[in-house]
């Protein structure tokens, strides 16, 4: 799939990793940062990138052929709502791919499949055991609401989905782009990277035999 010059990947860097204990913007695996992983798995996806930050937090070194912004999260007490607010008002792009840091074996072809599919939909959503709202696709027409509940104290991220218009992907639908689900995994601690590293090691024995 062509780069879509109407979407920008959101990429949230700024939570607090307090499983892992460190953060994981900068957290190595196999020689590189997470959020390297990250970038280079959707930078051909997209027009742009947005790495929203905390206030004051330090992000690795990164390349990307992809142009890529760094945004504050202008809600940092507000967890990944207030992040997800922050990457889409940081850009003019109809649609924000929205990813976490540490997802580094994201599927390209699933999220691929989102992008195309977002078009007729204010939000696409794969939904597994429960929704998955840090693998997901948002349009403009998310910002009001997602403002509204920040103001209202209200942090859970599907709360506002009753406002718009949510086009969801059931995990059928995903299993056949992605069939173990990789694009899901995350690394929330020690265990997690270690699996990761596996997984990573895996993909790349494989590319390369």
């Amino acid at each position: 799939m062509a780069p879509r010059s109407d979407i920008a990947a959101i990429i949230l860097a700024g939570g607090r990793s307090s499983r892992l204990g460190r953060d994981k913007a900068s957290e190595r695996l196999l020689g590189r940062p997470l959020l390297q992983h990250v970038i280079d798995r959707v930078h051909s996806l997209v027009a742009e990138i947005i790495v929203v930050r905390a206030h004051g937090q330090l992000l690795p070194e990164i390349e990307s052929a992809t142009a890529v912004r760094i945004a504050e999260d202008d809600f940092a007490s507000s967890g990944p709502l207030g992040g997800i607010y922050s990457g889409l008002i940081a850009t003019a792009a109809e649609r924000g791919l929205v990813v976490a840091c540490d997802m580094p074996l994201l599927s390209r072809p699933l999220l691929a499949e989102m992008l195309r599919r977002s078009s007729g939909c204010d939000v696409v959503m794969p939904v597994l055991a429960y929704p998955e709202p840090l693998h997901a696709v948002y349009g403009r027409a998310c910002i009001a609401p997602i403002r509204e509940r920040i103001e209202a104290g209200q942090l859970k991220i599907t709360n506002f989905l009753g406002a718009v218009g949510v086009c969801y992907m059931r995990e059928d639908e995903c299993r056949a782009l992605d069939p173990e689900l990789r694009s899901f995994t995350n690394t929330n601690t020690d265990a997690d990277l270690d699996l990761a590293r596996r997984l990573l090691e895996e993909e790349r024995d494989g590319a390369g035999g």
